[in-house]
């Protein structure tokens, strides 16, 4: 009943001509744009791998089908969430009595669920500046989710330079619940990247930190990203990408590699 409500609004704000395509792939970055009242993206990271070491462990994640589906309700307003149907992670811990220990962990992924309101350029041209509160639901198991509910708000900005250069920034809060089991933290991103496109492919490059202020044992991540996307000029709906995260420190898994499709309906 109110998917079909919103179905309705969408479709009654959706008479103008189609934007430029407005997907969240690939990369850490999330648009500014937003997707055109009465269409819905659908975007897929078909694979997701990650390899993690640590001094005494080595954990290769494997998730499938992480969906992100994006409704455009007006204009300046979409909907969005995600979820992914399969992660499989493998944990290989070594110094134990036996030599080394295998471990698996399989099972489905958490929910995201998060508003978009663009407040400036939603066809994310020009200066495009946008708000997105979210909400985590865990419904994976601890080891390959958030754990609990995590609550926050990004605030993508993009902005567009001379010769096809993009310009993006993520700043992103986060609260989270402590791993102790009592009491919250905040947890701080920023992501920022330039890209540029040609002809049908664009690439990108990203920097991506965060910061967690977990009492009982702060942390900082931080990637280098590199990002691939192509959509034909003759089927301008479907975008195909692929993205590598690599870590800088002991703290970030060593690498991730995804690989993706998204698609406008």
């Amino acid at each position: 009943m109110i998917m079909a409500m919103l179905l309705g609004l969408a479709a009654a704000a959706g008479g103008a001509d189609l934007r430029d395509p407005c997907f969240d792939r690939p990369g850490r970055l999330t648009p500014a744009c937003i997707v055109d009242a009465g269409h819905v993206a659908v975007e897929t990271a078909v694979v997701d791998f990650t390899h993690a070491t640590t001094l005494t462990d080595v954990t290769d994640t494997f998730a499938l089908a992480n969906t992100t589906v994006r409704l455009g309700v007006t204009q300046h307003l979409e909907l969005l969430a995600g979820w992914t149907p399969y992660v499989h992670a493998r944990t290989r811990t070594f110094g134990v009595p036996a030599g080394t220990a295998v471990s698996h962990t399989e099972g489905i992924g958490d929910v995201t669920l998060a508003v978009k309101q663009s407040l400036l350029n939603p066809d994310g041209k020009k200066l495009s500046v946008g708000v997105q509160p979210f909400v985590i639901v865990p419904t994976a198991k601890a080891a390959l989710g958030v754990g609990s509910v995590v609550e926050g708000v990004i605030a993508p900005i993009s902005l567009a330079l001379p010769a096809d250069f993009a310009l993006g920034l993520s700043p992103e809060v986060d609260y989270i619940a402590n791993s102790g089991g009592r009491g919250h933290h905040f947890s701080h991103t920023m992501i920022g990247g330039i890209s540029r496109q040609f002809g049908s492919v664009s690439t990108g490059v990203e920097l991506a930190g965060v910061h967690n202020d977990d009492p009982t044992g702060r942390s900082t991540k931080a990637t280098a990203d590199l990002f691939a996307a192509y959509i034909s000029k003759a089927h301008p709906n479907i975008q195909f990408d692929a993205a590598t995260y690599v870590g800088l420190n002991h703290d970030t898994p060593d690498i991730e590699f995804l690989i993706g499709i998204s698609k406008r309906f």
